[in-house]
């Protein structure tokens, strides 16, 4: 309960722009967690390119979901297949994974950048109060000059205690979906290896 009055207290000390600052580190690590969920699962789900094949011959169950199993399943669910357009349909089948590989990556930097901004609006409005404070009191009223000041230097803690750790996630996660980038590109240039040694045997 003492940590809850004193987060509280900590909150109104530092002005309206704590809510927003909030509402910022909440949505960012919602999606950083998100993000990690998704890199976690997929990575337990990743196939192989034998796998792959044992699919495409229908000797095995469908693929599991991730963006080489979903790359799969969208090309075994184009009609008009066959072996002279296969591997184009494999290309696009391979294409459209881009976006959700990349997916709330921009947004996560984005927000993490946009903190330390709200911190310095933060640090300007506590600033203004304390003169505002000197203009009508001079220096005499130590307690409304302390007001401003620890609202300047509160937001502006907050806004680099959310922008610092989540930049470092935000990079992590991007290293981590390169190295997934990577992989996918990998899988699907096996495959495609396949699908060519099959479209010439057709011929």
């Amino acid at each position: 309960m003492r940590a809850w009055s004193s987060a509280w207290e900590f909150l109104l000390a530092g002005g309206p722009v704590m809510w927003p600052l909030l509402a910022l580190s909440g949505w960012l690590w919602f999606l950083v967690l998100y993000k990690a969920a998704w890199l976690l699962r997929v990575r337990r789900e990743e196939l192989d390119p034998s796998q792959a094949v044992a699919c495409l011959l229908g000797r095995a169950a469908p693929a599991p979901a991730g963006p080489r199993g979903a790359a799969l399943a969208h090309f075994l669910g184009q009609p008009g297949r066959g072996p002279r357009s296969d591997r184009r349909l494999w290309q696009a089948a391979v294409r459209r994974q881009g976006p959700d590989l990349w997916r709330h990556l921009d947004t996560i930097l984005v927000l993490a950048a946009v903190a330390p901004l709200l911190g310095l609006l933060g640090t300007v409005t506590g600033m203004i109060q304390t003169f505002h404070v000197i203009a009508d009191f001079g220096t005499g009223n130590a307690q409304a000059m302390a007001a401003g000041i620890r609202q300047a230097l509160i937001t502006t803690e907050t806004g680099l205690l959310v922008a610092i750790p989540g930049l470092f996630a935000g990079y992590v996660l991007r290293r981590q979906v390169r190295k997934l980038q990577q992989g996918l590109h990998g899988f699907a240039q096996a495959v495609a290896r396949w699908l060519r040694s099959r479209e010439e045997a057709a011929c």
